[in-house]
């Protein structure tokens, strides 16, 4: 009777999944994060990637903003910030966004085969990003130019 109850404890042959973060930084989601300064990206239909921006602080009104899609029936894309970006661990930052320095990507979901451009933007002291707005009062140096990456979804 003792016997076969220890076979409802957990085996020794069963250790953990607990593997290093994999060097070609895939989500078990299939997001991929690729590093900051890349201008093309390959993205299946229904596939999302994530390209790192520089970072910033919200607490000063740091934001990166998608200017455009050239194609919208081609590709959408949004900016992430903090946890929503691959590879950073939740709870890390401040809890109200206003200490420190937070990591920035924009997400890219291919939605049909073809090409397109998506431009990114940073500004300072605003969440509404636009041509011409104020980079003076942020984290980065200004001028800071826009992003473009060429997209094509497979």
């Amino acid at each position: 009777m003792l016997l076969s109850g220890c076979s409802l404890l957990p085996s020794a042959e069963e250790p953990p999944e607990e593997e290093p973060t994999p060097s070609t930084e895939v989500t078990p989601e299939g997001v991929t994060l690729l590093g900051e300064g890349t201008t093309e990206v390959d993205v299946q239909a229904g596939g999302v990637v994530q390209v790192s921006l520089p970072e910033g602080s919200l607490g000063v009104g740091d934001y990166w903003g998608v200017i455009s899609v050239a194609d919208p029936s081609v590709a959408e894309a949004e900016v992430a910030i903090g946890e929503e970006v691959y590879g950073v661990a939740p709870g890390t930052e401040e809890p109200d966004n206003t200490g420190g320095t937070q990591q920035f990507a924009v997400e890219i979901r291919g939605l049909a085969p073809g090409e397109t451009t998506v431009r990114v933007l940073y500004c300072t002291r605003t969440r509404e990003v636009s041509e011409g707005c104020d980079q003076s009062h942020g984290t980065l140096d200004a001028p800071v130019d826009p992003v473009e990456i060429a997209v094509r979804v497979g």
